[in-house]
């Protein structure tokens, strides 16, 4: 709450600040320069061409229809060595398992059955069959 108070605070005497700065600023313009003149509108040819503003207007003969060329087989498409994914690959061989001294030594397999577990033996209390605490 502390906080929150200090926050809102801080963030009103900024706001006060910015409010205070820009009520004390001074134009730097020049008359001149804040009534700037404008020239006056024209009304230019393509402003008032139809062909572009009525889409209606268009007929099908002015779209060409492109011609697309027609499909051939070349040598790659059935040249057995392009699909043929084994010749560019080769087999992985993995050396065979072998046992190491720490997979058989009895030192090692003692030591975690020797910890002892310290974990209490669990008991049903009063709350989990209560029926006031399940029927809600």
């Amino acid at each position: 709450m502390k906080t929150t108070m200090k926050h809102l605070a801080a963030g009103t005497f900024v706001v006060l600040l910015l409010l205070v700065g820009n009520v004390q600023a001074e134009g730097t313009e020049t008359k001149a320069a804040s009534q700037a003149i404008e020239t006056s509108l024209q009304v230019e040819k393509w402003m008032t061409d139809e062909t572009i503003w009525n889409t209606k207007s268009i007929s099908f003969a002015e779209i060409a229809q492109e011609n697309e060329t027609s499909l051939e087989l070349e040598s790659w498409m059935t040249s057995a060595e392009t699909w043929n994914l084994n010749n560019s690959y080769f087999e992985e061989t993995e050396a065979g398992m072998e046992l190491e001294s720490w997979m058989t030594s009895e030192d090692t397999w003692n030591t975690i059955s020797n910890i002892q577990e310290t974990e209490t033996e669990l008991t049903v209390e009063n709350w989990m069959t209560n029926e006031n605490n399940w029927n809600r």
